[in-house]
């Protein structure tokens, strides 16, 4: 029997980029929608909680997935690979912690390994890459990162709300700011708010 697999994240598009990744295993692993309410409306063996743009407060909601009753096992899906991203995940209730740049048959064993019990953590060639993932803004050039930035900006956070929740350094955060602001032809936060609000930078879920 496939192994059940819901993907947390704000992003209807994050959502479906993993769904796509994970499609040509179906017969392993079977991603479904869920709100996971109490009761859940579906029990699931595995959630994945994708990072992308998640809330300064992903730690708490990370934890509150974990203790979920019709959650089996919880994994963080995520581009960071920093090793205090990975020992905060598991401080916080994660299983184990998965990599965007796994190629998606890496991924799909990772998964079945927590469907049945066990820890597993695989940062992948930890080259900031990703294997199948989609963003919101790709269509328009920005990399993963810059539209995380942008995101981020549309929610409010400074820049050093931003670094410490991505475990990046502020110049690295100013540095992606910068690049990203070039690529859509802004110029100011208010500018740069207002354009990814128009482009799909507002959480929709």
């Amino acid at each position: 029997m496939a192994v059940r697999v819901s993907v947390i994240n704000d992003f209807d598009v994050v959502v479906a980029g993993v769904r796509a990744l994970l499609s040509p295993y179906s017969d392993r692993v079977l991603v479904v929608d869920t709100q996971l309410q109490a009761p859940p409306d579906v029990a699931v063996d595995v959630a994945l909680f994708d990072t992308f743009a998640a809330p300064l407060s992903w730690q708490s909601r990370l934890a509150e997935l974990a203790t979920h009753p019709g959650v089996r096992a919880v994994a963080v899906y995520s581009f960071i690979t920093d090793p205090r991203a990975v020992e905060d995940s598991l401080a916080s209730g994660a299983d184990g912690f998965l990599a965007k740049s796994l190629p998606a048959t890496e991924m799909v064993e990772g998964i079945e390994l927590l469907a049945t019990g066990n820890r597993v953590v695989n940062l992948g060639s930890r080259d900031g890459g990703v294997s199948g993932d989609r963003w919101p803004t790709e269509d328009v050039g920005l990399t993963p990162r810059e539209a995380e930035m942008l995101s981020m900006i549309v929610r409010g956070y400074s820049n050093e709300e931003i670094a410490r929740s991505r475990y990046l350094s502020p110049n690295t955060v100013k540095s992606y700011i910068r690049e990203a602001y070039r690529k859509i032809g802004v110029t100011t936060r208010a500018q740069a708010v207002a354009w990814g609000m128009r482009h799909g930078l507002e959480a929709a879920r």
